[in-house]
């Protein structure tokens, strides 16, 4: 018979794993810049897709960008957003993760 290995994650590894802050971690934002090279059609098409948002959230989001320059799109930890952030910036959105 084969022995299962057992992995032992602590509460704040799990929270961590689920998206989930603690009291004790600092929350950042991923802010999504206004440019003059992407189409609304393409940040909503990249919003949609990469960050899960209903369309209607993408257009108020890529509105926000076009009127007032930024919105943040994504609150968690650092290491939560940094996936976040290179994947829009491989697809040639300017996003920033700010404290």
């Amino acid at each position: 018979m084969a022995k299962i290995k057992e992995e032992t994650k602590t509460l704040k590894e799990i929270l961590a794993n689920a998206g989930i802050l603690t009291n004790t971690e600092e929350q950042y934002k991923l802010v999504l810049w206004n440019d003059d090279h992407n189409s609304f059609e393409w940040v909503i098409y990249c919003l949609t897709t990469y960050l899960n948002f209903s369309t209607d959230r993408a257009e108020r989001a890529a509105m926000i960008v076009h009127t007032k320059g930024k919105d943040v799109v994504k609150v968690g930890s650092k290491t939560l957003l940094e996936p976040y952030k290179k994947i829009l910036e491989e697809r040639g959105l300017s996003v920033t993760i700010e404290d």
